[in-house]
């Protein structure tokens, strides 16, 4: 006892030197007493004496009941009855939020006004608390003990005889009763607990208040005397049943180290003290049919392939209120193969708990799941766990959406989609990835979750500026990155936007080989001039200032593109192979924006080209014997043999290929009956051919009659009839000046 002394006080001199400095740390919420409550020590003459206090061990706990490691527990005397008791002022909690106060008090001659010390002791850490109750008992100057306690369930105040019974589980309705007082002074806070011989496998019994729960402020699995110095001990059965199998004994004031283990105190306890001990009451736990089994920890783990893990469930009977011992449970794995369980069966512990381990196979992937089941006749009562494969991400690919375009202000046809392979080769599921875009667009949503399939989706809608789009996807690391491009908003193409591009006169069909002029907002968005060919010479473009133009298919060439005044506009070439149809599309891609519109196509769209006179008339391009172009100063003459320029008259022999001149030295000869009116009267053709230098543009020598009317603007206009082609096509009406 004396080597016990100085271990003691060692540990109280250690303990008060200088409190170290407070960490960041989870606040306390609660405190709770695990062990060291109630003692009541005496000088030797009870029945089972012990003259120092055990150490008081308290839990610390944050909000969510984690422990909170490294707290600083603060001691202090709330109560004294008598002489102060020694402890530290302060202790740490360790790893587990366990922290261990030892506890000194010296005994002194008692008599029946002061038959006992007791102090009250508070541990507060933050804003929690928990009191402990310790008492000494003293004896008087002739060694007669003054303190008593009395088993009152028993009329001879013996516990040998005395029994109890319950089911497993549950919690008696007749208390064992203990009262404790000096000479008719009660002793409140003095401990009353049952001790067992071996409740791991025998019938036993702790005490719990009449609700079942442990009383708050007692050490687990006891109780404390009240201010009338009554106790009483409703008992708590536990699992194993049995009948006089075992007896179990009333301990007052003192501690058993089945109740807690006393290897983390300071001074370690092997068997049960205390003030007081009643021995023999007999017990009788009947068995509880198991009627419920619940999961008790281990679902919905993730698991890597070679990896283990446990499970746990709970059995119970069938109200969920009493755990059922020594029953049998029995596990099946499924898909099968992909995992190996420790066992087939387990069995419950005391507290109904059957635990299992599982492996999982090196190459398991997805889901796998446990069923654990009662047996015999409550084979129906199961439940099942889902575990998941851990799989790390290996690569994420992309799936579709590339390379995409969309004019101004759309959505991109397409989503963007993408693929989360695992290590394993398997798509991976609820893999979150991270989309970021750079230039004009919008995201739908900056993250996307793959689903069963390990794709997930996107969709990007273009901004208000053409240009490059990079979208970037992200998930472990791994990123993917798909390239757009926003175009210009398509021109405003309608039946109604293409004009003979001599005489700008609008058409309603076009015909081969003639030179078109479209007028549309779109057209050339950022030409404010007319853009023509960087070669002035030779064959013209099939893409022009950004912009092409395709009927039925095939590229037209291109003569213009710009603004002339405020209106966009084109000039191109029917090619000279279009069918006649009653419906040809003709489409326009302007910076990838496009447009199209459904023209017919006829033999012949004759249209004079025209050019403006001095007086802001317009007049046809009309060239007289000597080369000179007919003018106010300068105009045609009657009789003489002039030439006019027209496009859209129709086929020739030999053929003139698309965006082609006619065989140098021959003449392509206009296969139509040509009719030129001069001031609504037939007037004689010389000859009518594809002008040998122009694309696109035929040629008409004719004779001004000699009784053609003079002046400014004599009227003229040109009409062909095409073999095949019922009707008459005329071109616009025009005037030329004449002497």
């Amino acid at each position: 006892m004396d080597k016990l002394k100085v271990t003691l006080f060692s540990a109280l001199v250690l303990a008060t030197v200088g409190a170290p400095a407070a960490d960041a740390q989870a606040t306390a919420a609660n405190i709770a007493i695990v062990s060291g409550n109630g003692q009541m020590i005496t000088p030797g003459s009870a029945r089972k004496p012990f003259t120092y206090f055990f150490p008081m061990v308290v839990k610390v706990t944050d909000a969510n009941g984690a422990p909170v490691p490294n707290k600083t527990i603060n001691w202090g005397v709330v109560s004294s009855y008598g002489t102060l008791p020694s402890f530290p002022s302060f202790t740490m909690t360790d790893a587990n939020g366990m922290s261990v106060c030892p506890l000194a008090q010296g005994g002194q001659t008692g008599t029946t006004q002061t038959p006992f010390l007791q102090s009250v002791i508070q541990a507060t850490a933050d804003s929690a608390y928990a009191n402990f109750t310790e008492t000494v008992a003293l004896n008087d100057n002739f060694s007669n003990q003054l303190v008593f306690s009395l088993f009152t369930s028993s009329p001879s105040g013996a516990g040998a005889g005395y029994s109890i019974s319950g089911p497993a589980g549950g919690v008696g309705t007749t208390p064992i009763t203990v009262h404790v007082d000096a000479f008719g002074m009660p002793v409140p806070g003095v401990s009353v607990r049952l001790v067992n011989t071996n409740p791991a496998t025998l019938p036993s019994a702790s005490c719990a208040t009449q609700s079942g729960a442990p009383q708050a402020g007692a050490d687990p699995g006891s109780v404390t005397t009240d201010a009338n110095g009554n106790a009483s001990c409703y008992p708590l059965f536990g699992p194993i049943p049995g009948k006089n199998q075992s007896v179990v004994n009333v301990l007052v004031g003192g501690l058993d180290p089945l109740e807690f283990d006393q290897t983390i105190s300071l001074q370690p306890l092997a068997a049960p003290i205390g003030f007081q001990e009643w021995d023999g009451v007999q017990i009788t736990v009947t068995p509880v049919t198991p009627g419920k089994l619940t999961i008790s920890s281990g679902n919905n783990q993730t698991i890597a392939p070679g990896g283990t893990a446990q499970m746990a469930v709970l059995v119970q009977d069938g109200t969920g209120a009493v755990p059922v011992a020594n029953t049998t449970v029995a596990w099946t794995v499924s898909p099968a193969g992909s995992a190996v369980l420790t066992a087939g069966t387990s069995t419950t512990n005391t507290q109904g708990v059957a635990t299992m381990g599982i492996t999982f196979q090196p190459g398991a992937t997805g889901q796998i799941l446990v069923k654990a089941a009662l047996t015999g006749s409550n084979t129906g009562i199961s439940q099942t766990f889902t575990l998941n494969t851990l799989v790390s991400l290996s690569s994420l690919v992309k799936v579709s959406g590339d390379t995409q375009s969309a004019p101004i202000g759309q959505n991109f046809q397409a989503p963007l989609v993408v693929q989360a392979n695992g290590s394993n080769s398997a798509a991976l599921a609820n893999v979150l990835v991270q989309f970021s875009v750079t230039g004009p667009a919008t995201l739908s949503s900056a993250t996307a979750t793959t689903d069963a399939t390990g794709r997930a989706q996107i969709t990007v809608t273009a901004g208000a500026t053409a240009g490059a789009v990079t979208v970037s996807a992200l998930a472990g690391g791994i990123t993917q990155n798909f390239t757009l491009t926003v175009i210009p908003a398509g021109p405003t193409l309608t039946t109604s936007s293409f004009y003979s591009t001599a005489g700008l006169f609008r058409l309603s069909a076009l015909s081969p080989c003639s030179l078109v002029t479209i007028q549309a907002n779109g057209l050339a968005p950022s030409i404010n001039n007319l853009q023509l060919p960087y070669n002035a010479f030779g064959p013209w473009p099939t893409t022009l200032g950004n912009a092409t133009v395709t009927v039925g298919g095939v590229a037209a060439p291109l003569y213009s593109v710009g603004t002339v005044g405020s209106t966009q506009q084109i000039t191109f070439q029917v090619p000279c192979d279009a069918q006649v149809s009653s419906g040809t599309p003709v489409a326009i891609n302007v910076g990838g924006g496009t447009a199209s519109a459904i023209m017919p196509v006829v033999s012949a769209t004759p249209g004079i080209f025209q050019t403006p006179l001095t007086d802001g008339t317009f007049s046809a391009v009309i060239v007289r014997p000597d080369g000179s172009f007919a003018s106010i100063q300068n105009p045609a003459r009657r009789g003489e043999t002039v030439r006019v320029y027209v496009t859209g008259l129709g086929p020739a022999a030999p053929s003139v290929s698309t965006g082609a001149l006619p065989i140098p030295g021959s003449d392509a000869l206009l296969l139509g009956q040509i009719i030129i009116g001069v001031n609504n009267a037939g007037a004689r053709i010389i000859t009518s051919r594809v002008a040998p230098n122009l694309i696109g543009v035929s040629e008409i020598a004719f004779q001004v009659p000699n009784d053609a009317p003079t002046g400014t603007a004599v009227v003229l206009s040109v009409a062909v009839n095409v073999t095949g082609d019922p009707q008459t096509r005329f071109s616009q009406g025009t005037t030329f000046p004449v002497q």
